[in-house]
C-alpha cells in the first residue's frame, strides 16, 4: 500500500507539472544573463535559501532538545544537513530515513528519533497555517486572487480538515511512541524554539522565491508577503504528497500557479522553475557542509580518544 502511494503520488505530481508546462512553457521570459541585477538576484535568492537549511538544522537540533538530547550542536544540525539531499529519491520518505540512520548512528534511542520527527511534521505544518493566515489577513487581496476560481468556503473547510486531522494522527502516533518509550518526561517548554525556528525558515524561503521573481520579472507586483504565503502553502504541500521526490512537481506548480496571478503564469512558471534549480543547489551546498561537520567532529572524538 505504502508503496503503491508512493508511485500514484510521483505520477499525479509529474501529471500536475506537466500540464502547466504544456500551457505556459511557451510564455516563459528568457533570462537577462547579461543583467548585474538580474544576478544579484538569483545570488539572493540562494544565499537566503542556504541560510534557511541552517535554520531547518538548528529548529530539528532544538526539536531533539526537547526530549533531553545531549548531542553536540554540529553533531545533531548536521543529521539534517546530510540527509536533506535524500528527499530527491523517488517515495519522499528517504531523507526521513537517512536523518533516523544518523541520528540512531550518533547514539539517540529510536523512540526520541521517531517523536522528534513526528514533533517536527507538527511544528512545520502549524508554523505554516499561522504564517499563511497572518499573511492573508494582512493582504486581503491575495483571498480574492486565490479564490477566484476556487470556492473560498471550500477552500477553509478543506484546510481545516486536513490540519486537524494531520494534528490528530500526530499526538496519536506521539501517543502510541511515549507508551513504548517508557512514558519519558518532556519539556513541552521547549517546544516553543523550533516552532518559531521553522516560522523564521519559512519567511527566509519566502523572500528567497521573491528574490528570483524579481530576477525573472522585475517589474510585477508580487510583494514579499505574497511570494512567503504562495511558497510555504506550495512547500507543505508537496512535504505531504506521498511520493513526490523533494516535492518535486507539486511544489514547483503551486508555486508557479500562485505567481502567475500576479506576474502572469509564463514569468511565475520560470521563477519555480528557477528556484528549483536554486533549491537543488542549495541542498547540494548543506550536504557538503554536513558531511564536513561530521567529519570535524568524528576526528575531534578520535585526537580526545
Amino acid at each position: 500500500m505504502a508503496a503503491a502511494l508512493r508511485y500514484i503520488g510521483t505520477a499525479a505530481a509529474l501529471i500536475f507539472i506537466g500540464v502547466i508546462l504544456v500551457r505556459h512553457a511557451g510564455d516563459m521570459p528568457v533570462f537577462d544573463l547579461g543583467s548585474g541585477s538580474t544576478w544579484l538576484a538569483l545570488s539572493g535568492g540562494y544565499t537566503l535559501y542556504f541560510l534557511s537549511q541552517i535554520v531547518g538544522a538548528a529548529a530539528w537540533r532544538a526539536t531533539l532538545n526537547i526530549h533531553h538530547t545531549a548531542l553536540p550542536r554540529a553533531r545533531a544540525e548536521s543529521q539534517l544537513l546530510v540527509s536533506q539531499i535524500g528527499k530527491y529519491i523517488p517515495g519522499n520518505v528517504a531523507h526521513l530515513l537517512g536523518r533516523f540512520g544518523l541520528a540512531r548512528a550518533d547514539g539517540v534511542q529510536s523512540a526520541v528519533i521517531a517523536s522528534s520527527l513526528l514533533l517536527e511534521v507538527g511544528f512545520l505544518v502549524t508554523s505554516s497555517v499561522l504564517i499563511v493566515g497572518v499573511l492573508l489577513l494582512i493582504k486581503p487581496d491575495f483571498i480574492a486572487a486565490i479564490t477566484t476560481n476556487v470556492p473560498e468556503t471550500w477552500l477553509n473547510r478543506s484546510a481545516v480538515m486536513i490540519f486537524f486531522a494531520l494534528l490528530a494522527g500526530i499526538a496519536i502516533g506521539q501517543f502510541l511512541i511515549w507508551r513504548k518509550a517508557g512514558k519519558p518526561k518532556l519539556v513541552f517548554s521547549k517546544c516553543v524554539a523550533p516552532l518559531l525556528l521553522h516560522g523564521f525558515n519559512f519567511m527566509l524561503l519566502g523572500v528567497s522565491l521573491w528574490c528570483v521573481a524579481r530576477a525573472i520579472h522585475s517589474e510585477g507586483d508580487v510583494s514579499l508577503l505574497q511570494c512567503t504565503a504562495i511558497f510555504t502553502t506550495a512547500w507543505v504541500t508537496g512535504f505531504l504528497i506521498p511520493g513526490a521526490p523533494g516535492g518535486v512537481g507539486i511544489r514547483d506548480g503551486i508555486i508557479a500557479l500562485g505567481l502567475g496571478l500576479f506576474i502572469g503564469q509564463g514569468a511565475g512558471l520560470g521563477a519555480a522553475a528557477a528556484h528549483r534549480v536554486i533549491s537543488v543547489l542549495g541542498d547540494v551546498s548543506v550536504f557538503g557542509l554536513g558531511l564536513v561537520l561530521r567529519r570535524n567532529r568524528r576526528n575531534e572524538v578520535q585526537k580526545s580518544a
